[in-house]
């Protein structure tokens, strides 16, 4: 089951890449914003990638590509307390505060609308 969601986000991202299809005006550096909006519905608020940082790159024939690297997990403490207690992203998962920090800032792009997000208002 958790592979399906992967999945649909992989289906997603290549039917609405930039230049594939009717979806022009998306623009590649909404994807890392929207990959973590998607992280937080997708795992129904328990978790959230956030912070992501790295590098993008066109290959040479033409497909594109980012590279992340240290991301940041933050996890809701309060929901399913005891399922998910074990689980620690160290000292830089600030939980429900960076979870609504990360919402405060975001502004849901073509690529949240494409992927069917909820927008989260805090």
């Amino acid at each position: 089951k958790d592979g399906d969601d992967i999945d649909t986000l992989l289906d997603a991202v290549e039917t609405f890449v930039p230049g594939s299809g009717s979806y022009r005006d998306v623009k590649d550096c909404h994807f890392p914003q929207a990959f973590s909006h998607y992280t937080y519905e997708k795992s129904k608020k328990h978790f959230m990638v956030v912070d992501l940082q790295g590098v993008f790159t066109t290959n040479l024939d033409g497909t594109k590509c980012f590279e992340l690297t240290d991301p940041v997990i933050h996890k809701h403490r309060k929901k399913n307390r005891d399922l998910y207690k074990s689980w620690t992203f160290g000292r830089t998962d600030r939980g429900e505060t960076g979870m609504k920090a990360f919402f405060k800032t975001h502004k849901c792009s073509d690529v949240c609308r494409l992927l069917g997000l909820t927008e989260v208002n805090v």
